[in-house]
């Protein structure tokens, strides 16, 4: 079948008989675009269609097949041999498109095995210990190599949340999320208050075996993060990891170590009833306020020191946008006065942050750190933290302004 000879015959045809594509289409019960299809030998009416297109055409379906007028019994076998020829065509199309689809289908179907061998881990139940023999490897070696570990009352507070352990032969493995502070005290001659000596938040590793830990490996850093996690642990796993660095994940271990650390330093807090400023003092400083201002990057801090001054830091070292660079916070201008107020009120009104834990959502208004480093939170309802800051003419809810050192 020559389907460009055939559709040159029934344009030919309907030209005679004086009808537009669109009336022939009418006729056929078919779109405008399926008759210009036919004429322009794209494709062939359906065999349904062959007795009524005929009969309009005034041909007999011989004719059509074999795209001109012959009413021979030769033209008849061409059109027979033609019909055969298309449908052993049809079949061959419709055995090569089989093929395809079924190799498509293998493809999927090793692409699923594949990818449910990455997702498939042999987690078991029974060895939950081993999180906590993660710990105290872990804790064991910073206390050896933290060189703060020398000063009084030094020690370490975890958090973690385990995905789960992997078993494969005689060995296991621990993936876990480790949330880590750690405190000492300071030296009488720097304030004698609590310092935190490091602090980090981070995946980890552990592998054992016959149930004894070998090593704990950790992601490394910056771009190269997300490919070693993908390293370290199994699809499903990686999966998990890559997800759980939430605020809300994370603030929960946060506050698990926060308890256990105001458990075991329950000595420090304060007596608010009793508190004097020498308890808070350390040298002229007494505290400095701050506060909690989302708007701000940096917001104005105002230091309370001893016979009666203050300084409001207003300004404080930047670097430009665009330039990378890393410093200190360092303030670089103040505003100096005095004050008459018993600014001891303010501290006792308050609360001892120790006894009080929060995270981003629920941020208490002011922070106030003693010069001892004791950390005190309070609000605007603190009458007295808003009587001195009236009597001074003081607007905490500033922000300070970057000094880029021009």
């Amino acid at each position: 079948m020559d389907q460009n000879k055939s559709g040159k015959f029934i344009a030919k045809l309907r030209k005679e008989k004086n009808m537009t594509q669109e009336q022939l289409a009418e006729k056929m019960g078919v779109s405008i675009n399926a008759v210009s299809k036919w004429e322009r030998g794209l494709s062939f009416p359906d065999v349904s269609l062959y007795k009524k297109l005929c009969k309009e055409l005034g041909i007999n379906i011989e004719e059509l097949i074999n795209g001109e007028k012959d009413n021979s019994d030769e033209a008849k076998e061409k059109a027979i041999i033609s019909t055969i020829n298309e449908t052993n065509k049809i079949k061959k199309n419709s055995k090569k498109l089989l093929i395809i689809l079924s190799m498509i289908f293998v493809i999927i179907i090793c692409g699923l095995i594949y990818y449910n061998k990455n997702l498939k881990v042999n987690l078991v139940n029974d060895s939950d210990y081993l999180y906590d023999e993660v710990i105290d490897f872990i804790k064991e070696r910073q206390f050896k190599e933290n060189p703060d570990s020398s000063y009084k009352d030094f020690n370490i507070f975890y958090s973690y949340h385990g995905f789960g352990i992997e078993k494969k032969n005689n060995y296991k493995y621990a993936y876990m999320w480790i949330y880590e502070q750690s405190y000492y005290i300071e030296p009488e001659e720097y304030g004698g208050a609590l310092a935190i000596s490091s602090s980090s938040s981070i995946p980890v590793k552990a592998i054992f075996k016959d149930n004894k830990l070998q090593d704990v490996i950790y992601p490394k850093d910056g771009n190269q993060y997300t490919s070693s996690i993908k390293e370290m642990f199994p699809g499903i796993i990686a999966y998990q990891v890559l997800n759980f660095d939430k605020e809300k994940n994370i603030n929960k271990l946060f506050n698990d170590v926060e308890q256990k650390k105001n458990i075991y330093y329950d000595y420090l807090n304060l007596d608010m009833s009793k508190i004097t400023i020498d308890d808070l003092a350390y040298n002229d400083v007494i505290f400095i306020i701050e506060k909690n201002n989302n708007k701000c990057d940096i917001p104005v801090s105002l230091a309370i020191y001893k016979n009666n001054k203050y300084k409001l830091f207003t300004e404080y070292k930047a670097c430009r946008p665009g330039v990378a660079c890393t410093m200190m916070l360092e303030y670089t201008k103040s505003i100096e006065g005095t004050y008459d107020y018993d600014i001891i009120e303010i501290i006792r009104h308050s609360v001892d942050a120790n006894l009080f834990q929060y995270t981003n959502d629920n941020k208490p208004e002011y922070s106030i750190m003693s010069g001892k480093n004791h950390s005190f939170i309070t609000d605007s309802d603190n009458k007295y933290l808003k009587e001195l800051l009236e009597s001074i003419n003081v607007d905490l809810n500033q922000c300070a302004k970057p000094n880029y050192g021009d």
